[in-house]
């Protein structure tokens, strides 16, 4: 048979899974994009604007570590160096997540070897991922490189967008494509590709911030920023992505020809003949499910947080503190008048990361319902082993890697910063400023126990959109939609946590009251969890 058979039968299957899933990403892209465009043409009307606001956001080193830098003065500027990394950062996300659904979760799941058994070759499957992965990408590109037109921005600076956007979809389907020939299981591809993403964001990132412009070139990410939209337009940067992904697919396709249907290239290890002790009860069969992303989570943590630290003491001062934007970046993240900007650095990365971190306790609540899905809860609550006890054995790890992984971004950043400006101190105001984001982090979680318990079957969406409202609904859609910044963040727990670094005093009354919230979403869906039928 040919390897390739079946492909379009498979591309058309996989259309239709994605009708809704994909079209909401690809229109949450132009939103972002063309919303962003919309919102600057508002707030810089004239050149004159323009140039002031420019002038501020190259002097503020903290911002260029976040968003890259700013090239040019024109509104097709500003609107890249606002939302391009988001944005470029989010297709990428799309395109793993998107690969890794359509090949390894269906061989997990033994849906691809059903598939498989008709008139399908054995590249039919990864194809039809790539090619649906890389269309979705491509419309997110076009799409938004019209609308930018459509709005006014300058076409060719447009066209270089929206190709830039293209890009990190592209290069990380082939990613993904590779991560799923690597291992059995579908959250292990999916950690091993964000892993690669988030190591070229760290990249990008220290890159920017310490003013090393040619680190950008080992970043994925960066390649987009190198190619300079609004600015250079050199579209030409852009082949590197394309032949490395043509090489990493390839990759891809001669490990899929080589490997077992259901196996990846590195075996799983062969367990005990006998369960030990600990695997007896359901707290030590939740750990054993949760371990290795744990730790794996408490890692990455601890590695970003020491590497962009390390940056901060390098900063300079921001010596004009009189320009509008720069105003309100410190209005923002700062209390005291005054503050630095090491200090101001430090606490976005803790902010940055708990705002990551809030993903962690989602994911493992989500875990209850792969449990439920696959079948082995059943298994599980067939022996005497209550629902609520089986539920509570992974939420005790949701609850206790929210605690872990702020401290571990506080322990190494503020070692980091400590060791950089000789004071000790700096260890434990940098850790407790990570450790008040604890409330917070438990409260998004605590959504996904809720939807799970309530509504199981739309769990996955509730949480995640919750989980993408709160990362972006002050900073990028709030303002798109005409929304203050201050009245978006009331509803977001992270803007009410106390800010220790920057001159905030401590208080208990928020940290309480979020988690009496958590405490209670958390019960309503344990109730309804022991109300309702299983489902499959």
């Amino acid at each position: 048979m040919n390897s390739f058979a079946g492909t379009g039968e498979m591309l058309r299957l996989a259309v239709r899974r994605d009708r809704v899933r994909g079209t909401a990403w690809v229109l949450f892209l132009l939103l972002l994009v063309v919303g962003v465009a919309a919102q600057y043409a508002g707030l810089f009307p004239d050149d004159r604007a323009r140039l002031d606001f420019a002038a501020e956001v190259r002097a503020n080193s903290a911002l260029n570590a976040f968003t890259g830098l700013l090239h040019g003065t024109g509104l097709g500027n500003l609107v890249m160096w606002k939302i391009g990394d988001i944005a470029f950062t989010l297709i990428a996300l799309m395109a793993v997540l998107t690969v890794v659904r359509h090949t390894r979760a269906e061989e997990e799941t033994g849906r691809s070897e059903l598939v498989g058994a008709g008139v399908v070759g054995r590249f039919a499957p990864l194809t039809a991922a790539l090619v649906h992965t890389c269309g979705l990408s491509l419309a997110a590109g076009v799409l938004s490189a019209a609308g930018l037109i459509a709005y006014g921005l300058e076409a060719d600076g447009s066209i270089t967008f929206g190709l830039a956007l293209v890009m990190p979809g592209i290069f990380f389907a082939a990613v993904a494509a590779l991560a799923a020939q690597l291992t059995e299981r579908a959250r292990t591809a999916n950690a091993i590709a964000c892993t690669v993403l988030g190591a070229g964001y760290l990249i990008r990132f220290v890159a920017d911030g310490a003013g090393l412009g040619g680190l950008r070139w080992l970043s994925p990410s960066g390649w987009s920023h190198l190619a300079v939209p609004y600015g250079g337009n050199r579209v030409w940067v852009l082949a590197v992505p394309v032949l490395l992904s043509a090489l990493v697919a390839t990759a891809a396709y001669r490990l899929a020809d080589r490997r077992d249907l259901g196996a990846g290239v590195l075996s799983a290890r062969t367990g005990p003949a006998a369960a030990g002790r600990g695997l007896r009860g359901p707290v030590g069969l939740a750990w054993r499910l949760h371990r290795t992303q744990l730790l794996g989570w408490i890692a990455g943590f601890t590695a970003f947080s020491a590497a962009t630290a390390g940056v901060a003491t390098g900063m300079p001062e921001v010596a004009e503190r009189s320009g509008q934007y720069v105003q309100e970046f410190f209005r923002r993240y700062t209390v005291a008048p005054g503050v630095g900007i090491a200090d101001t650095f430090i606490w976005l990365i803790l902010l940055s990361l708990g705002y990551l971190a809030a993903l962690y306790p989602m994911l493992a609540a989500l875990r209850l319902r792969t449990e439920e899905t696959s079948g082995r809860a059943e298994a599980t609550l067939a022996t005497s082993v209550g629902r609520t006890r089986w539920a509570v054995s992974h939420l005790v790890f949701a609850a206790c890697g929210s605690v872990l992984l702020p401290a571990a971004s506080g322990l190494a950043a503020g070692g980091v910063h400590a060791a950089a400006t000789g004071d000790p101190a700096q260890l434990p105001r940098v850790l407790a400023a990570a450790l008040v984001q604890v409330p917070a982090v438990w409260l998004v979680g605590a959504v996904a126990v809720i939807a799970f318990g309530a509504v199981p079957r739309l769990a996955v969406a509730i949480a995640w959109v919750v989980f993408m409202l709160v990362m972006v609904l002050g900073e990028v859609i709030g303002p798109i939609l005409g929304i203050d910044y201050w009245l978006a963040n009331l509803v977001i727990p992270f803007h009410h946590v106390p800010k220790l670094l920057t001159g905030g005093t401590f208080s208990a009354t928020p940290l309480l009251v979020m988690t009496a919230l958590a405490v209670a979403l958390t019960a309503a869906g344990l109730a309804a969890l022991r109300r309702r039928d299983l489902s499959s």
